[in-house]
């Protein structure tokens, strides 16, 4: 999926998740991948998109240092209706 379909289905922006990639909270070759080349549109995996977001709060994070642990906000979704909306976007 790409950013604009994930945008659709989820709370955040396609600038918010592209902020997210440069912040490496969403990790390449986990939640992402770029088939075409790092120059190349992004191509999201939702099964992992819906693992971040189904964590619990106060789990914890390496920050990007990796010195500092930081604890996970929450994420205020209901992912199954998130999976319909992106299952009528695919259909």
């Amino acid at each position: 999926m790409s950013a604009t379909q994930l945008a659709a289905v989820t709370p955040w922006t396609v600038n918010a998740i592209r902020k997210m990639v440069a912040r490496r909270l969403l990790k390449r070759g986990v939640h992402y991948f770029q088939p075409l080349g790092r120059r190349r549109e992004v191509v999201f995996k939702w099964s992992a998109i819906v693992g971040m977001i189904e964590q619990q709060p106060g789990v914890m994070e390496e920050a990007d240092s990796g010195a500092t642990l930081r604890p996970r906000r929450a994420v205020g979704m209901d992912v199954e209706q998130a999976t319909a909306s992106f299952e009528r976007l695919l259909s």
